[in-house]
């Protein structure tokens, strides 16, 4: 008989303390939604779908036509393979080869180290040279690869409406740069986005020396950063703030999200957790205080967050100046009066910075007005900050005009040529701009686009572009460091780069990409007569090996900032009315997953969840629980009638959203409304990147478009919006309801100073208190003992003898994740993990191996009411590779079973597709093919045998050949990577020759998860050795493993998460992890004890700093 475990009646103490939460339907715990979570998989996940008889016997006739077909003829076709005619040197097949190289992204570029196969790129790492970034990427990089061998980019060139031959088109150009020559460059203007590269640098600077009557103008619908426009002018020359946040022990962010955005975001991460890890701070961790307008990845860092209109922040940095002293006038009183009951937060905030001056920080959001950016330089000099936590450092001019002087110089009839380098301004170009008709009214447009997208449409000339891993080019980091841009692989298409595209027009006699690079480094490394070629040549190999050039940071500036000159920047405050319901305020932000939508063709990154809504394929107008209280849901019905499960069970169990239509100075759009606690109460947020018209198969039609309300005035905020139901719906994929914590202790968090009192607390947080000792916290072992103790399980089938050289394990540490899915999609990438589409998420089908659940708490135990402003708590999953494995013990053909170094792996050919192991599986993390995913295409995977059959070429090439592809029928989940960890063992077996030591070294190689993650949150490795990085995490007082109490003895444990709050603020109190401590639960006896005495759980009451509480 199946034993369910009990959960005890919990204390006064723990009904009081923070509830967590995964969605608003778990909230208000309707009678509804308690049916559909205790069906342990979401409606329609595991449900076949009806078929009438016409259908089958229509599907009957044609498999028996098929089949005769088949039996014709039952040898597999011939195939011929043709061997190298010369071996080319330093490849070996089946082994990778790995060349650094660099993403461009926005303000800088992330420098990568690419593994290929046979010249073909299949991954991408981060490049551990580059130590800012400490050899990691993001979720963008990882998934650049797929955009590589997309089939619907550009494959040929094409003008007047037919294909042309490269040779044609060189032609082409070569005879604009002619015919605008004599001219000196009138008539003739290029569109390009920014760019770090020191050759297009110097490429745009020989236009302007050979054309000077040309227009160079630069555009990107995001990119705006008000912090180098400020320092720009106060310095007199182009420069920008450089945060050092691992120097920061008070932080305090006005909405700027600077753990997920910027070119430095990376960095901005591994500093930031660096900060939090108390194991290696001795006991200290930094505090970050936010206040913005929607709830981002940092704010769900914060210690503190305070929720305000954007339009607000000028007025909050004008406070804090003058709480600090740093302004010579007085804040204007009606300014003060628009920051409401905040200010008591902002006092005890600033008396926190001044406490820690030279080792505090502010910093600005890039969308923010000047004023705020100048007013946060101000605070961080007279804090003593400047030259410590921040410094400027001067950039290369550019002499770039903007998109709006390039249009009107369009419309006043003096462009006859127009060049456009990527970007796609009829997309994402200000509303009010009309960017189609004015490119339309030139007389010839030429587009260089990796899609034949919205821009092309309009253009006479569409150049194929192609992607940085084909190309030759360079770039800078944020931090200036110039690194190289090398090819993988042949262009597929035989498309040009942009330094190509502007070396033609100009008529250099080598335009090709790599003599344009070298003679860039030729000039940094000059020929001389005791420097060589040969040596020259040297150096130009070491800068591609190494992938970058030490020492080539941009000139930091030692000048001090003119108080003077700042404060008259910033200026009188004046801000506009005040949101309310008929007034609302509404922001655009770039989509986390595609960006300003130049991604929106990319299957991994649509499928990949939002970090906060949880969404995927699709945008929405996210809404505070205030406003959507006042939109009119009648009180009769659900509180989260916004997004709430379907009430019919003919409908899967999908989530219904009620399209709404907002409306900004007289534009409107439509699009589905999401309740997102953490927002201001009248800001609305819609993100862009979405609602395209042409990009290709995966992103047409996916969202609406933000960009038909945005106007130039408000590219990042806008006032005045208003918002009515109109009384449809639309079912969105939103992952965030297939999982429930079922009132367990799955995430465990604490204070700092509770943890300093009592850093045993996880032991007494959940079942494991109430229950008899889990096998192994009874024994007085070693971790390194206990591992290789084969546990005897409870099933028939035995266990191999535990290995005594490897045993494998993983810790994640709770306390830095900031849950940016990088990790997520570089599983995706390295385990050839299928999309499966829309219809597939709805119906709770991802096959992702790696899930971020995101859970909300709240001080309050109220399920009528959504809470405003709860705290964020990310926990990642994956398989826990349990050595008591409930999965193994229901599998009846053995598919799913456990090797001798402790993990828990899996025999595709074996599995027969019970989905057994799937229901028995408390952590919910096996997957199961539905469909041939990697051989239908998604709108037609319900076709069958009578649909088409086969991957793209293209896409064949992503894959990596280290994993199998998995088939229909056949289940599947986190393997531990177990191919790098092959690989790794045979490396050593190798090295070892015939001595006996082949235990691979810690730090060999790491899991796809582990190399991307930028906070360096997951930690993997041998257990057995009690030196290991993962071992020495594992002694760590704060691991705990996840359902421990169902002896799984899972290998995956976590560490967990620890929150910073000043208890001088005023909301210390009314946060969940503050307003009720753990002070009861530490002072139990230990783990199994039984409880009573001085442990006794019994209706009490409990005091703490902040007070008492009933």
């Amino acid at each position: 008989m199946k034993r369910i475990p009990q959960h005890p009646k919990p204390s006064l103490a723990e009904t009081t303390g923070p509830r967590y939460w995964r969605s608003l339907d778990e909230l208000s715990a309707t009678p509804e939604f308690q049916e559909y979570m205790e069906r342990e998989f979401p409606e329609g996940a595991s449900g076949m779908d009806g078929v009438d008889r016409r259908h089958f016997m229509k599907i009957m006739a044609a498999s028996f036509a098929l089949g005769g077909l088949g039996f014709s003829g039952c040898r597999r076709p011939e195939t011929h393979f043709l061997p190298y005619a010369k071996s080319p040197e330093h490849i070996i097949p089946g082994v990778p080869i790995h060349y650094a190289s660099a993403r461009p992204v926005r303000g800088g570029a992330i420098p990568v180290v690419v593994e290929t196969h046979e010249a073909r790129p299949t991954k991408i790492e981060g490049n551990p040279s580059y130590e800012s970034f400490g050899g990691t990427t993001d979720l963008l990089t990882q998934a650049s690869v797929l955009d590589l061998y997309d089939p619907d980019r550009a494959s040929e060139h094409r003008s007047a409406g037919r294909s042309v031959s490269r040779a044609e088109l060189g032609d082409l150009l070569a005879g604009i740069g002619v015919s605008h020559a004599e001219g000196k460059g009138a008539g003739l203007a290029f569109l390009a986005e920014p760019s770090t590269s020191p050759t297009r640098l110097r490429l745009v600077a020989a236009l302007r020396e050979s054309m000077p009557k040309s227009i160079w103008a630069e555009y990107d619908p995001t990119g705006s950063d008000g912090s180098e426009a400020v320092a720009t002018r106060l310095f007199g020359r182009r420069s920008r703030p450089i945060y050092h946040y691992g120097k920061a022990a008070r932080i305090l962010s006005l909405e700027s999200d600077f753990l997920q955005e910027g070119g430095g975001q990376l960095r901005a991460a591994r500093e930031f957790s660096d900060g939090r890890r108390v194991e290696k701070t001795g006991g200290e961790m930094n505090r970050l205080y936010q206040i913005e307008s929607h709830l981002t990845v940092t704010g769900g860092m914060a210690d503190h967050r305070l929720r305000l209109p954007s339009s607000r922040m000028a007025a909050v940095a004008a406070h804090l100046a003058e709480r600090l002293e740093v302004r010579n006038a007085v804040a204007d009183p009606e300014t003060e009066g628009e920051i409401g009951d905040a200010f008591e937060w902002l006092d005890a905030c600033a008396e926190d910075l001044a406490a820690h001056r030279g080792e505090s920080l502010v910093v600005a959001g890039p969308h923010l007005p000047d004023q705020v950016h100048a007013l946060c330089f101000l605070i961080n000099k007279s804090l003593g900050n400047v030259g410590e936590t921040v410094e400027f450092v001067e950039l290369p001019e550019t002499g770039a005009e903007s998109i709006e002087t390039l249009a009107a110089a369009i419309r006043d009839d003096e462009i006859r040529t127009l060049v456009i380098l990527e970007g796609n301004p009829v997309y994402n170009c200000a509303v009010d701009m009309d960017w189609a008709t004015v490119q339309k009214s030139v007389e010839t447009v030429i587009r260089l686009g990796y899609h034949a997208d919205e821009t092309s449409e309009l253009a006479d000339t569409h150049i194929a572009g192609v992607h940085y891993l084909e190309a030759w080019g360079d770039a800078r980091t944020e931090d200036g460091t110039i690194v190289p841009i090398q090819p993988m692989i042949m262009p597929l298409f035989d498309g040009l780069t942009e330094l190509e595209t502007i070396g033609r027009i100009l008529g250099l006699t080598n335009p090709d990409s790599y003599s344009l690079v070298r003679e860039t480094f030729g000039e940094r490394v000059p020929v001389t007569d005791e420097f060589t070629r040969a040596d020259a040549d040297r150096v130009f190999q070491k800068f591609l090996h190494d992938g970058l050039i030490e020492g080539t940071q941009y000139p930091r500036i030692e000048r001090p900032i003119q108080s003077g000159k700042a404060e008259d920047m910033a200026g009188r405050i004046r801000l506009p009315k005040a949101p309310d319901r008929e007034n609302l305020e509404a922001r655009f932000v770039a989509d986390y997953t595609v960006d300003d939508g130049r991604f929106a063709n990319n299957g991994w990154l649509q499928e990949c969840p939002d970090p906060i809504s949880k969404l995927t394929w699709d945008n929405a107008v996210l809404i505070s629980p205030r406003l959507a209280d006042e939109l009119g849901i009648e009180p009769g019905r659900s509180m989260v009638q916004v997004a709430r499960k379907d009430p019919n069970p003919g409908e899967d169990g999908r989530l219904r959203a009620p399209v709404v239509e907002v409306a900004i100075g007289g534009r409107t759009v439509r699009g589905p409304a999401v309740i997102q606690p953490g927002l201001d109460n009248y800001t609305i947020v819609l993100p862009l990147g979405y609602g395209r018209s042409r990009t290709g198969r995966v992103g047409t039609g996916a969202g609406f478009n933000a960009y038909s309300v945005r106007g130039s005035g408000n590219l990042h905020t806008a006032s005045g919006a208003t918002l009515s139901l109109t009384g449809e719906t639309y079912v969105v994929a939103n992952t965030q309801e297939h999982w429930s914590m079922e009132g367990r202790a799955i995430v465990r968090e604490a204070n700092l100073d509770d943890y300093h009192a009592h850093p045993e607390f996880v032991d007494h947080l959940g079942m494991e208190s109430h229950t008899p000792p889990v096998y192994g916290k009874d024994k007085n072992l070693p971790l390194s003992e206990q591992v290789v103790d084969t546990p005897k399980g409870n099933s028939l089938y035995e266990h191999p003898v535990f290995d005594g050289t490897h045993q494998w394990g993983m810790t994640i540490d709770l306390n830095t994740c900031t849950g940016c899915n990088a990790c997520v999609v570089a599983c995706q990438s390295e385990n050839n993990i299928p999309i499966v589409g829309r219809d597939q998420v709805r119906r709770g089908r991802e096959m992702h191996w790696i899930r971020l659940d995101r859970y909300y708490s709240s001080g309050s135990t109220d399920n009528t009411k959504i809470p405003e402003d709860p705290q964020i708590s990310i926990q990642p999953i994956n398989c826990q590779q349990c050595e008591n494995a409930t999965c193994e013990m229901v599998c009846p053909v053995n598919a799913t079973v456990h090797d001798s170094e402790g993990l828990n792996v899996m025999a595709y050919n074996r599995c027969v597709g019970t989905r057994y192991c799937a229901n028995n599986c408390p952590y919910k993390v096996r997957r199961f093919n539905f469909f041939d995913y990697q051989q239908r295409e998604l709108d037609k995977l319900y076709q069958g045998p009578l649909g088409p059959k086969g991957m793209p070429e293209l896409l064949q090439m992503a894959q990596n050949p280290d994993v199998s592809i998995r088939m229909r029928g056949v289940m599947e989940k986190c393997t531990y990577c177990t191919q790098r960890i092959q690989k790794a063992k045979i490396d050593r077996k190798v090295q070892a020759q015939d001595s006996p030591d082949v235990e691979v070294p810690d730090g060999t190689f790491q899991v796809a998860c582990e190399q991307v993650c930028p906070t360096r949150s997951i930690v993997f490795g041998n257990v057995l050795d009690s030196e290991s990085h993962v071992s020495k995490m594992k002694e760590s007082s704060r691991d705990y493993s996840l359902l421990g109490y169902l002896n799984t003895r899972p290998r995956t444990t976590y560490l967990a998460k620890l929150r910073n709050p000043n208890p001088e603020m005023p909301d210390s109190n009314s946060m969940p992890l503050s307003r009720v401590e753990y002070e009861n639960k530490n002072h139990v006896g230990a783990p199994g004890e039984e409880h009573g005495g001085a442990g006794d759980h019994g209706d009490h009451e409990i005091e703490t700093d902040g007070g008492r509480h009933g």
